[in-house]
């Protein structure tokens, strides 16, 4: 008997849906194994996944996820077999996001310091900057009660607040087509190092970022092999260092990309603990940092 839930959300409900934006698609059922094959199957026909169980969802949904919000705000629910997605996403009651949410964001950009003196480098910069500034712009908006969760439109109530100049709007609308082409690896049009002191200069003035310094990419490599020692950072921000490290060295980790490009990032915190753990483990073997201690 067929027992789970699809529903598409985001971008994809939204009229400015474009070639930047993602194809976010939920799926909802009661065991990991169902999960894993409805996965598997969903991503073969080119969405982004999120995956959940129906105990997780609810879970999720009384303790104030704002990704619940976004559910209600902008999903369509395609099967339901059981009905008991729409029955979450109904009974699901708002919350404003507290002082700690707001503390966690402002932390997420500490692993943005230093930059790698490359294209690449500037690419990666600029996606881990994205994720920060349109997840400081949710909890913004939601703080107001607004819930809203496109990046364009999240631009634009900052416009409508005069908090930055119109020019720097639209640099940060160019940041989010530098996120899709970095991830899709359209490495000829990632930005020039112009860029990088704009955005830089942008997120300085919403107090989220300062004192950045670009890095040759040995200095960088010195900085991610202390960092990933650093109990501070979490492991999401752990991972999008090792992501670096892995460029910087000559090579690439697939499942690192999967792992980065999977929305659920902007529901909950990485929780892979084990996984991030013995990728340090294997940087610690190399030749390059054998002082690194996990």
């Amino acid at each position: 008997m067929k027992n789970y839930s699809v529903a598409i959300y985001g971008s994809s409900m939204r009229e400015n849906f474009d070639k930047y934006s993602d194809r976010d698609i939920l799926i909802v059922a009661n065991f990991y194994d169902e999960l894993k094959s409805l996965k598997i199957e969903y991503e073969n026909q080119g969405f982004s996944v999120s995956t959940y169980t129906y105990s997780k969802l609810q879970f999720m949904s009384e303790n104030g996820s704002l990704f619940i919000d976004h559910l209600v705000k902008e999903s369509k629910i395609l099967i339901d077999f059981n009905g008991k997605l729409n029955l979450i996403l109904n009974n699901h009651k708002s919350q404003k996001p507290d002082l700690k949410q707001f503390q966690d964001n402002k932390k997420y950009f500490e692993i943005l310091k230093f930059v790698p003196n490359s294209s690449k480098g500037f690419g990666w910069f600029c996606d881990c900057l994205y994720v920060g500034i349109r997840n400081y712009l949710i909890l913004k908006s939601a703080e107001k009660g607004d819930f809203n969760f496109s990046y364009l439109t999240l631009l634009d109530e900052l416009k409508s607040e005069n908090l930055i100049a119109l020019h720097e709007i639209d640099t940060l609308r160019e940041l989010r087509v530098i996120k899709r082409n970095y991830r899709d690896k359209i490495n000829d049009e990632l930005p020039s190092e112009k860029y990088i002191f704009k955005i830089i200069k942008i997120v300085n003035k919403l107090g989220l970022l300062k004192n950045t310094e670009i890095l040759d990419n040995v200095e960088f490599k010195r900085y991610v092999e202390t960092s990933i020692k650093n109990e501070e950072f979490n492991h999401y921000q752990k991972l999008r260092l090792v992501e670096m490290y892995y460029f910087l060295n000559g090579k690439e980790n697939k499942e690192i990309e999967r792992i980065i490009c999977n929305p659920q990032f902007y529901a909950s915190f990485f929780k892979k603990e084990k996984y991030v753990t013995n990728i340090i483990q294997k940087i610690a073997k190399n030749k390059n940092c054998k002082t690194i201690l996990v």
